[in-house]
């Protein structure tokens, strides 16, 4: 298994250009495609409700929706120029998109790639919406790659955990992790278990063995911190620059509910994260 399509959201701001740079040395490593992808917004539905519109004298309307479309247009270039130049640094393939900033949108996108690149929140250009990487994850049916804001290593996955509690979501994202763990100098598998349930794992190791990897279990049973503390701990102890997790929660109302871990790691990233559901 390998990414053949890599989909990497980026916006005008240079906190852009960390993420993009990492996908692109990814897609390239990887001999992936690589697409950027900006979130636009609608000015009519985003900017102002239509009863307030009603009132404004035709040419000044106009004047303010060309204004608004030329600052969109402006955004999506600027977005695209730090695309590009990252891509071209890499040497990877690329192509380039704008889409609708509407959750339902990005998502439709996302299901249509191997692997999305993604800010812990991506804000909609020029609007108030916002997308949450977790909202991706578990919306899309497919890994996402989180980096944080000051972005991740060009060699990418040398150190890392992977984050197992057994749960249908700890083997989906491991599986969607192959192959970044395929090419991992080290993999560490930690099971945080305060009250001693979950030991080492024979059938787990096996399964790992049997894909090429030789991971170092780690069976964590400290009763004095949170899952997300212990978690954050082996990162800095480990110097791993990725984090294997499944993704917990379900839509209730348009709203998410994660799990304190997830939650946890996705406010504040100690590294990169692969999260799946």
């Amino acid at each position: 298994m390998t990414y053949q399509d890599i989909l990497v959201h980026v916006d005008e701001h240079p906190s852009s250009k960390p993420r993009a740079a990492a996908a692109a040395a990814l897609a390239a490593r990887l001999n992936a495609r690589l697409t950027g992808v900006f979130l636009k917004s609608e000015f009519l539905r985003d900017a102002m409700v239509a009863e307030s519109l009603a009132y404004m004298p035709p040419d000044a309307l106009q004047a303010l929706i060309e204004e608004e479309a030329a600052a969109r247009l402006q955004a999506s270039e600027a977005a695209r120029g730090i695309f590009e130049a990252e891509a071209r640094r890499a040497g990877a393939n690329s192509d380039w998109l704008v889409v609708d900033g509407r959750d339902q949108e990005l998502i439709a996108c996302a299901r249509r790639f191997d692997l999305t690149v993604f800010p812990p929140i991506a804000k909609v250009s020029l609007s108030l919406n916002d997308i949450s990487a977790a909202a991706v994850a578990l919306g899309s049916g497919g890994p996402v790659l989180v980096i944080p804001e000051g972005g991740a290593p060009p060699a990418l996955a040398e150190r890392v955990i992977v984050a197992w509690k057994g749960s249908r979501e700890s083997a989906r994202a491991l599986r969607d992790a192959w192959p970044l763990l395929s090419q991992a100098k080290e993999v560490h598998v930690l099971i945080v278990s305060p009250r001693g349930e979950g030991g080492p794992d024979g059938l787990l190791q096996r399964h790992l063995e049997n894909h090429g990897l030789k991971a170092n279990l780690i069976v964590d049973r400290s009763h004095d911190a949170s899952a997300g503390q212990i978690l954050r701990d082996h990162v800095a102890a480990l110097k791993a620059d990725l984090v294997v997790m499944g993704v917990y929660g379900r839509p209730r109302l348009q709203e998410l509910v994660l799990g304190g871990v997830s939650h946890d790691l996705l406010a504040e990233p100690p590294c990169a994260l692969l999260i799946s559901h």
